[in-house]
Parts: C-alpha cells; sequence; structure tokens
C-alpha cells in the first residue's frame, strides 16, 4: 500500500512528518492501523496544546492562595430531625425520578489494574469478600435489583479505552451480562491523545508502525459521548440525570434515590459526593470555591497552608474529599459537548518512551513529553448550579487503589464485610463477631431490605453468602 498523498502532504504541512517515516518497513495491517491514528489526531489543535504546555513549564502549577475559598453551600449528613426529615424528602422524590424511568448511570472502566498485579480491566478484578465476585458482577447486580424494584429499563453507559475495550466486552459477553439486558448495556470507548517530544513539539512513535497515545483522561467522556451519538440515545429513551461512577469502588450506590432527589429539588445541574478528608495530607481532589465557583482543586494543586488551614471549630476548612461520584442533568452533557463550551485540556510532563529515527526503542530517564487529558470535574464550575453532598466513607467510599495498605483489596474486603455485618445489625439481626458475610444487591439494595428476611441460625455461621431464595 502506497502512502497518500494527501497524508504526506498533510504530515509536512503540520511538521510531522516523521509519523511515516518507517512506512515502507511496514505490513499493510500496520500501515492501515497507523493511517487509523493518523487520521484519528486533530492536527489543527497541536500548535496550541504545545504553546500551553511550553508555558506550563514556567508556571507555578499550585493554585494562588486568593483564588481559592472554602465551601459556603454543601448539604452535610443530617444531625437534626429536620434534617433527616430533608433527607428523607430527597429519598422519596428521587425514588420518583426512577419510577418514571427518567435516569441512567455510566461507568468509568477504562483503567487496568496494572497497580494490582492484575493484567485485565479493573472491572474483571475479584473483590467479593466471600465469594470473590468481580467489581463488575457487583455492579450490575446492583443495578439489576434497582431496575426491578422500579420497573424500569435503567440504561448503563460504559466507557472503555483502547486496553480495555475488547477483553471488557467479551468478559460481559461470557457472563451473560450479569442478567441485565444486553440491549441496555452501551459500550463505547474513550479518545485518546498523541504524547507530543517537550523540546521539538514533534508527535512520538511508540513502535515503527504506532504512534505514543494515551487516553484523553474522564473528561473524555463527553466527547467520546458524542462520538458514539449517545446523547441522542439519552434523549431517545427521556433521560434526563446521569449517575456517574467509577469502576474501582465497589460501595458506589448506583443511581442513589436521595442524590438524585437533592438534585432535581435544588434545581442543580451537576451533583457531587463528597466524604471528610482522613487529614489533611490524604491525596483527594478537595471540593472548595475557587473565584467564587465551586470546583474542584486537586490535592497537588492545592497549598499545604490551604490544606492544613482549621475553622472556628479546628476541623478542617478544606475538608471535602471529592469520590468521583457525580449526577449529571442531561442538559449541562448537551451544552458542554457543543465546541464552544467544552472542558480544558489539561497537561503533563511524563516519562514516554519512543522510537527513534533509527527505530531503536529509547527508554528515557526523566519526563521528556507532553500528555493531554480533561478532567470531568472541570463541568462543575461551567455548571449553571452545582451541588455538594457529603456521604459516609465507610458506606460508599472504599476504592481498590493500591496493592498493599490503605485502598487495598485486603482493605477493601474488609470494610465489605464490616459494611456487611453492620447492615444486619440495623437490620435487627446478632450476627457473630467472627462471620464472614456478603451480601447480595439482589436480595438488599439497604439494611431495611433484610429485615424478615434471614434465619438468625445462619447468622452464627463462619462464611455466609446472602443471596434471593429460587422463590424470589
Amino acid at each position: 500500500m502506497n502512502i497518500p498523498e494527501e497524508l504526506v502532504a498533510q504530515l509536512a504541512r503540520h511538521g510531522q512528518s516523521q509519523l511515516a517515516q518507517f512506512w515502507p518497513e511496514l505490513s499493510l495491517a500496520e500501515q492501515q492501523a497507523l493511517l487509523r491514528q493518523i487520521q484519528s489526531i486533530d492536527f489543527r489543535e497541536l500548535p496550541d496544546l504545545i504553546t500551553q504546555a511550553r508555558q506550563s513549564s514556567l508556571l507555578d502549577t499550585q493554585e494562588p492562595p486568593e483564588s481559592i475559598q472554602p465551601l459556603d453551600h454543601v448539604i452535610r449528613l443530617p444531625q437534626t430531625e429536620q434534617e433527616r426529615l430533608l433527607w428523607a424528602e430527597a429519598h422519596t422524590h428521587g425514588q420518583r425520578l426512577l419510577d418514571a424511568g427518567r435516569v441512567g448511570a455510566i461507568l468509568v472502566a477504562g483503567g487496568q489494574g496494572s497497580r494490582l498485579g492484575f493484567p485485565h480491566p479493573k472491572g474483571m478484578y475479584p473483590i467479593g469478600p466471600v465469594t470473590d465476585r468481580t467489581l463488575f458482577q457487583i455492579f450490575f447486580e446492583q443495578l439489576l435489583a434497582l431496575s426491578n424494584r422500579h420497573g424500569v429499563r435503567i440504561p448503563y453507559f460504559i466507557m472503555t479505552s483502547d486496553a480495555t475495550h475488547a477483553e471488557t466486552e467479551a468478559f460481559l459477553q461470557q457472563h451473560a451480562w450479569f442478567g441485565y439486558p444486553p440491549e441496555d448495556v452501551i459500550l463505547f470507548q474513550q479518545g485518546t491523545m498523541p504524547a507530543v517530544d517537550a523540546i521539538s513539539g514533534k508527535i512520538l512513535l511508540s513502535a515503527p508502525g504506532e504512534i505514543a497515545m494515551s487516553p484523553d483522561g474522564h473528561g473524555g467522556l463527553l466527547n467520546a459521548l458524542h462520538r458514539a451519538g449517545l446523547i441522542e440515545e439519552m434523549q431517545n429513551r427521556q433521560i434526563e440525570y446521569l449517575y456517574y461512577h467509577q469502576v474501582d469502588n465497589p460501595c458506589a450506590i448506583l443511581c442513589d434515590p436521595t442524590m438524585i432527589g437533592f438534585h432535581d429539588l435544588r434545581a442543580a445541574e451537576i451533583s457531587t459526593k463528597v466524604v471528610a478528608k482522613r487529614d489533611a495530607s490524604e491525596k483527594v481532589g478537595v471540593l472548595a470555591r475557587r473565584n467564587g465557583k465551586q470546583a474542584i482543586i486537586e490535592y497537588s494543586d492545592l497549598p499545604s497552608t490551604l490544606a492544613e488551614q482549621r475553622d472556628e471549630h479546628q476541623q478542617l476548612a478544606y475538608w471535602a474529599g471529592n469520590i468521583a461520584v457525580h449526577v449529571f442533568s442531561r442538559v449541562l452533557l448537551e451544552r458542554l459537548t457543543s465546541a464552544e463550551t467544552g472542558l480544558p485540556i489539561h497537561i503533563a510532563h511524563k516519562k514516554v518512551p519512543y522510537i527513534d529515527e533509527t527505530g531503536t526503542l529509547q527508554e528515557p530517564d526523566k519526563p521528556n513529553a507532553w500528555k493531554f487529558e480533561q478532567f470531568i470535574f472541570d463541568a462543575i464550575p461551567r455548571a449553571h448550579s452545582a451541588l455538594v453532598i457529603e456521604t459516609e466513607r465507610t458506606r460508599e467510599f472504599n476504592p481498590v487503589k493500591n496493592a498493599e495498605g490503605l485502598d487495598s483489596p485486603a482493605a477493601v474486603r474488609e470494610a465489605l464485610l464490616n459494611l456487611g455485618k453492620q447492615w444486619l445489625r440495623e437490620a435487627g439481626y446478632s450476627p457473630s463477631e467472627t462471620l464472614r458475610v456478603e451480601i447480595s444487591p439482589l436480595l438488599a439494595l439497604a439494611p431495611e431490605d433484610l429485615k424478615g428476611q434471614l434465619d438468625p441460625a445462619q447468622l452464627q455461621e463462619d462464611e455466609l453468602l446472602l443471596v434471593p431464595s429460587a422463590e424470589d
């Protein structure tokens, strides 16, 4: 296959002719794959991105302290009877929206389990403390139980990546979508951006026939939804609210009616759940105000003087840790997928292996390239109205991130075991202290669902899986 003349001209015009330097040596399949990669790149935006990257390297990336203020409007966990009544009202309202079929769910599942020593998509990771159920199974069972309870079809939009798409789809098909209607599961891929040499501004090759590409971040969700025609899909299904969560947190309460209820009652375009930070040094983004608008400040951008600041009650002033759980109104997604109001692109200086002009692989020992990505939380200051809701960490934020220590599989399994026993106690049972219990969402979505369902003798066993009985 001869190299297309228009491709040669395009690359020359943008100063990126090196991308085709090994073309004659490539197989037909490699040439076709490289051609697809080149066609996916927006060469018109690259000069501006490279200029931004060079300017950012000369700047202090930390936010100036004077631009950041603590949150002033947030729904904290209820402490009084009046607050508990407000939460109950929001829960009931959210239930009605679910009953009406106005809610969908979005799962961000583009990451692999590399940090866990797991060479597969992270959603396939076995995390059930008794059964080794995978993250995917936990989510699908929860959404299936919710759909059945409300008598509706809740579409599940799952964003994968180049690295996870094929294996994720095969895995879900192999397990028959864990009982979920396959027509209500929509897989789509996030985009990629090329890595650019920090000195020359040239796009790097990772192999003679392959460009060094990386995912465009969770903020790439918006462009990916638009490319796949899924905004129109939501419109056709009359979905007005989208619950967003990430694949590493098995304790996420999918389509949480209380959160959805508050979101609608307060006329928010985006709502975000937060937990109280463990301490000032915890590496999570913080919900705060930036220049008067609600925003998430990355932990690396928050000056230590602010991170450690205390209020009059000696509590952290910047306490609201982001757990990557949001509710979007569809109208916000529609607006943000227009060219004029898209999310900004963030730039990172990274070590990127590359092929030099002789075709030799180079492995740099220091950052050598710019990577570009978008963050979904940049939607918050672009919303006409934004809401923050506090939740309990033990109930809803136990992510699988590290191989050992905090947020490790061992820590998450222990958290799930403790949560299961807590549910049993709240339902009026007295489980043994040594009981290892796992509760299927198909049996219970909340502690009250367990009342009157169990034989107390079961709860004295060593290990127990609680699932619906055959007649249920």
